[in-house]
This record gives structure tokens, C-alpha cells and sequence, in this order.
């Protein structure tokens, strides 16, 4: 049996060279629908990005022993079908932190100061109007609450030490806060200037930004979301924004990915979206693919992952 790894279309080159140097045969798919998970018997690992995988896919492939996702979130992933079938599931913490982190700042300042609706008032008379009725607010200064201080969060605090600003940190242990000090969830919502939130999507996070949120935020807040867009209540945030509850979103994240064209975020004036591209640098895509690679050769050669999550 050729033991073959089931990658995605695009994967860096040097996940392709590392795991072919390990004697494994590479197959690539687009991973965009369930026949490109048909099943075969010969694939021991996937590295997967963001398709759904379930158990009933898992028992296509009898001999799979590892699901490395190429990023931070496994929610994608049935862990306890995988646990069942013992399969590791693994993923690549910290690989991404620079890039999304950097993402994070920018999208503090391009909503903050609603750059983007400048931009489009050039051309655009609404535009124009919106953006000289709302100045925008500097970054320097200000409180940024920070929700989830693993990798990102606490990267996202380093990038903001020569902005001045003053760190409130919600996350489920202490942690040392540069610039700051850990806070409760109300204390960030009553008090940021900024709130960032760099969360996953679990069932206690699903929706922890909604009404309720809103309502204790700052009518000049700005929110930004670089984690899971579940975490955000999106029909909440759609009617914040509308009545000038919070100033500004920037988001990179949304509860429906891809984003629909439609989708009533894109035609808000105080609103800056991007199409989850914070952790695709050049950079973080080569090392995150190496990571996830040397997560599959790891469990295959009997190592265990440092970076398992099931």
C-alpha cells in the first residue's frame, strides 16, 4: 500500500516537499465538497482546511490516522467521531498569531478612523456625507479590550505598546497583561475604546457579543473580530451599528462564511469587512503548512503532537 496524504489545492510547497520527502504520496483536491472526500483506503492522513468532517467521512477512509487542520480552529471537525475512530486531530496555535494579529490592528485603524469610507467618498456622495458627519477616532491612547489572550491576543497587545494604549485581557485563566490587566467581560464592554475579539467558536463563546454587549459599549466603540464569526451576534451587530449604538466594526470574520454578497454588513457605511484573509501572509501560509505537516509525519511515526486537540 502507497500511503498517500489528502491535501487541499493550493497548500505551500514546502507541506508538498516535506511530506513527499517523507515517502508519503501527496493528493490534492479542492476540499469544497464531499466528493473530494469519496474515500480510499491508501490515505493515512488529511491536512485539511475548513470543510466539515464527520464521522461518516472518517469511515470512508479506514486507515486515516490524523486530521492536521491548517490553522487555529477545529471546529469544523467532529473530535469526538475522530476520537471514537482514533484519529488524532491536531491544529497549528501560534503559526498565524503575527498575521492575524497585524489584521487586527489594521482593522482598528481602518474602521476607527472609517478610511474606507473616505476612500469610497471620492466617488460616492453617501459615502462622502457619512464620513464628514463621523470622524473618526484615533487608535493612540485608548483602552483596547482584548478577548482571548492566547497567541493572537497577546501579540495583538505587543503591536499596540507604541500606540499607549491600556490592555483589559478576558480570558479563562490569568496571564500576565503587558500595558494592562485582566478584566471581566463587562469591564471590557463598559470600558474599551476597542474591542477585539480574537475568540473560537465553542458553545460558550457562540453569540457572547449580542444585544446585551452592545447595549453596555460605548456609543464611539469599535469593534473588531479577527477570531470565529460566530462569536458575534450578526443580526445584533447590524442593528448596533444602524442606531449608532457602537461607532464601527472591522471585521475579518463573519457567522456565514463565504460572506454573501447581500450580506447587509457590506452596505454599512461604518463597517470595513474582509473575507477571513488575516492569517494569509506569505509568511504564515508557509508556516502554518509546515506545521500541520510535521503534525501528520509526528503522529504517523508514532510521535504524538504536541498539538493535538481530541
Amino acid at each position: 500500500m502507497t500511503k498517500k496524504i489528502l491535501v487541499f489545492d493550493g497548500v505551500n510547497d514546502h507541506a508538498v516537499k516535506e511530506l513527499g520527502e517523507a515517502g508519503y504520496q501527496v493528493v490534492s483536491n479542492p476540499q469544497a465538497s464531499d466528493k473530494d472526500f469519496s474515500g480510499d483506503p491508501d490515505v493515512v492522513g488529511f491536512l485539511l482546511m475548513t470543510y466539515p468532517i464527520t464521522g461518516a467521512i472518517m469511515d470512508r477512509y479506514p486507515n486515516l490516522k490524523v486530521i492536521a487542520r491548517h490553522g487555529v480552529g477545529y471546529d469544523n471537525v467532529d473530535l469526538e467521531a475522530a476520537k471514537e475512530r482514533g484519529i488524532v486531530v491536531t491544529n497549528t496555535p501560534g503559526a498565524n498569531a503575527i498575521a492575524v494579529a497585524e489584521t487586527a490592528v489594521t482593522l482598528m485603524l481602518m474602521a476607527g478612523r472609517l478610511f474606507d469610507t473616505d476612500k469610497r467618498g471620492i466617488t460616492d456622495a453617501k459615502a462622502k456625507a457619512y464620513g464628514a458627519a463621523h470622524p473618526g477616532m484615533q487608535v493612540s491612547g485608548k483602552v483596547v479590550g482584548i478577548l482571548g489572550f492566547g497567541h493572537i491576543g497577546r501579540t495583538v497587545a505587543e503591536l499596540l505598546t507604541g500606540f499607549g494604549v491600556k490592555i483589559l485581557a478576558y480570558a479563562r485563566h490569568d496571564k500576565d497583561v503587558p500595558n494592562g490587566r485582566m478584566a471581566s467581560l463587562d469591564e471590557i464592554f463598559e470600558q474599551s475604546d476597542f474591542v477585539v475579539s480574537t475568540l473560537p467558536a465553542t458553545p460558550q463563546t457562540t453569540k457572547m457579543i449580542g444585544e446585551t454587549a452592545f447595549k453596555k459599549m460605548k456609543q464611539t466603540a469599535v469593534l473588531v473580530n479577527v477570531g470565529r464569526g460566530p462569536v458575534v451576534d450578526e443580526a445584533a451587530l447590524i442593528i448596533a451599528l444602524k442606531a449608532g449604538e457602537i461607532a464601527a466594526a472591522g471585521l475579518d470574520v463573519v457567522e456565514k462564511e463565504p460572506i454573501s454578497p447581500d450580506n447587509e454588513l457590506l452596505s454599512l457605511e461604518n463597517t470595513y469587512v474582509l473575507p477571513h484573509i488575516a492569517g494569509g501572509s506569505r509568511e504564515a501560509k508557509q508556516e502554518i503548512a509546515e506545521t500541520a505537516a510535521q503534525n501528520i509525519l509526528d503522529v504517523l511515526a508514532g510521535k504524538g503532537s504536541k498539538d493535538q486537540v481530541n
